[in-house]
């Protein structure tokens, strides 16, 4: 019996390899998806639960340094001038420099339904749309937390049945809320999540209708959308000789599908996104026979397609990383994930993080939910340190998000889980400027102060007056004149 048991296993996995690999090529089996697919990933078998990460410690040399880089790249001179019309400067003045919005972009990606409200659609896996009142109050989560935004399932290649018209007026409400938004996965290289693709038989027709594809994309939303990821998860699909990717042309593909979207729109950042480098995941792949650990592998298949990218002259302006950490086994030490950016801010195009997600098998359990938290605090901190990243969005903040959702940073009616309250504790109160005081003879006050857009209030003998400013690293003063 354990033969034949060995025998099937041994056979099935064959089978795989040999579909996979092109030898029943004209079937190009697709994996199901329904625009959800991040959450339905099961756990890898045999796994053990991990309560501990290394540099976990509260006096981890690396947080010292983390703290060093934070100073040194995310903050600058805070100066405020108060002058009186005549140009004059003003004793003694009451004033306030509050941060309103960060330069960083901190992310979090949604959901059409959370935001246009809509029918669901017929044939389709749908979620319940919770009530009016929690939709308000998510609403309210996403728009005080975060700058920063996008429709994660609803701009993906393999997006069925969505309304154009419905994107656009979820992508004008997060504009007018002050979200900046993302594009996402203009192209995604493979048969199964780019199904129509089936049926184009040569790379010169298959790679005409992916360019006239971003086209139509980038055009309608030109000026809407602030950064496309052109290509995403290429790694998956660069072994097999009956790939989509490897049909296409490769890193030459690549290089024409980031001339196209920047032809589309010359203004939109433009992204290659992928994942798996920055964990420690060492789960057997069929993909994967170079003898390494997959997270080795995963890295240096991104590496490689990427340098052969840039050798064509693609035009992409950074590199993105999806960020699912699924499995607390596989939590990489905050320095150990700092070296693997490091490796990969060698191209010296901006870095970042545009769907991250930490999870843990049950966030109600305190021990769990505390590594989640304390490990989710670790990343950003690691993240805002280093000084190419310009942003970092999470996959799904909120439960009813996701059928599964263990990375959710607040539950259904709003409230913040541990590691959501370990995100407000960095975004509104650690990384926050507030300076507040009075001008010295000279008429100003100063500070340090994070970079972005400030709120300045000055109260100066019954006179009050507020403006706004940014502050960038290299802003001399801000200067505030009482007429």
């Amino acid at each position: 019996m354990d033969l034949i048991k060995r025998f099937v296993q041994t056979s099935s996995g064959l089978l795989l390899f040999f579909a996979t690999c092109g030898v029943f090529a004209a079937e190009r089996p697709a994996p199901a998806t329904d625009g959800l697919d991040e959450e339905d990933r099961p756990n890898p078998a045999g796994v053990a639960l991990k309560l501990d990460y290394a540099g976990r410690q509260a006096d981890a040399p690396w947080r010292k340094e983390a703290e060093a880089r934070i100073e040194k790249n995310r903050k600058a001179d805070l100066n405020i001038v108060v002058t009186d019309a005549a140009g004059a400067p003003v004793a003694n003045a009451e004033v306030s420099a509050k941060l309103k919005q960060h330069a960083f972009r901190w992310g979090a990606a949604t959901r059409l339904p959370f935001i246009v409200e809509k029918p669901p659609v017929k044939g389709r896996p749908t979620l319940p749309v919770p009530d009016k009142a929690l939709i308000a109050k998510y609403h309210d989560i996403l728009t005080s937390t975060f700058n920063h935004s996008g429709l994660v399932s609803d701009f993906r290649e393999d997006s069925t049945n969505v309304n154009h018209v419905d994107v656009v007026k979820a992508v004008d409400w997060l504009s007018s809320h002050n979200l900046s938004v993302r594009g996402y996965a203009l192209v995604w290289p493979d048969w199964g999540h780019s199904k129509w693709a089936s049926k184009l038989k040569d790379r010169d027709s298959l790679n005409k209708e992916i360019t006239r594809r971003i086209n139509e994309r980038v055009t309608s939303l030109k000026g809407k959308v602030t950064e496309w990821d052109v290509v995403t998860e290429a790694k998956n699909n660069v072994t097999s000789p009956n790939s989509m990717f490897l049909m296409a042309g490769g890193a030459d593909a690549i290089a024409e599908w980031c001339k196209a979207a920047r032809q589309a729109d010359p203004n939109a950042k433009l992204f290659i996104t992928d994942d798996g480098a920055l964990d420690s995941n060492t789960t057997p792949t069929w993909q994967n026979r170079s003898g390494k650990p997959t997270y080795a592998w995963i890295a240096d298949t991104i590496y490689n397609y990427l340098q052969q990218a840039a050798g064509k002259q693609a035009p992409f302006d950074g590199i993105g990383f999806e960020g699912h950490f699924k499995q607390s086994a596989f939590f990489a030490a905050p320095e150990e994930v700092y070296a693997r950016l490091e490796r990969f801010a060698s191209f010296g195009k901006d870095l970042a993080i545009t769907e991250l997600e930490v999870a843990v098998p049950d966030p109600k359990d305190e021990k769990q939910a505390a590594l989640q938290a304390d490990y989710t605090r670790d990343l950003l901190t690691t993240f805002f340190s280093h000084p190419k990243m310009v942003e970092v969005t999470f996959f799904a903040i909120w439960e009813p998000e996701m059928r599964k959702n263990p990375g959710a940073l607040f539950r259904a009616d709003g409230s913040a889980k541990p590691n959501g309250q370990a995100v407000m504790d960095l975004l509104r109160k650690r990384w926050t400027t507030d300076l507040s005081g009075k001008t010295d003879s000279q008429g100003k006050l100063g500070g340090r102060g994070f970079l972005g857009k400030y709120e300045v209030t000055v109260n100066q003998g019954g006179k009050r007056k507020v403006v706004s400013a940014d502050l960038v690293s290299d802003t001399k003063s801000i200067i505030v004149k009482l007429d």
